[in-house]
């Protein structure tokens, strides 16, 4: 009987602490952010030349910045939270359509590969 009472109050516990750390809106897009953002940085070395042309460097600087707004804005109106309680997805919608590219839980974020693999796609793209 003690046992019972004692998995109830473990499980109860722990639904409790998930509700109370469920990430926010503002979480999901600030780690969207964070991933778009080395994303670009990323994309700038590869397609960095090796000179030192000040110019050049002054331009790769100006488009971290620009980049950085509009990653922003992009973020900010294309990403959407859907919150259930105890956790809560992020999804992105483009072209109309609706994918779910991460789940929030205890705190955290967690982004699939599948964005990832949209990035790289789009890296090896611009490569070629």
């Amino acid at each position: 009987m003690k046992k019972n009472y004692l998995i109830l109050g473990i499980i109860g516990l722990v639904i409790l602490v998930a509700v109370i750390t469920n990430p926010s809106q503002d979480r999901h897009k600030e780690i969207i952010k964070s991933k778009l953002n080395t994303y670009l940085q990323k994309s700038l070395k590869e397609n960095q030349t090796e000179t030192n042309n000040q110019w050049e460097q002054a331009g790769q600087a100006l488009g971290l910045m620009f980049g950085g707004t509009i990653i922003d804005r992009i973020v900010d109106n294309l990403v959407s939270i859907d919150n259930y309680v105890l956790f809560s997805t992020t999804k992105i919608t483009w072209d109309g359509k609706t994918k779910i590219v991460g789940i929030g839980a205890f705190g955290n974020v967690y982004l699939t590969s599948q964005l990832d693999d949209s990035l790289n796609e789009g890296l090896l793209k611009s490569k070629e």
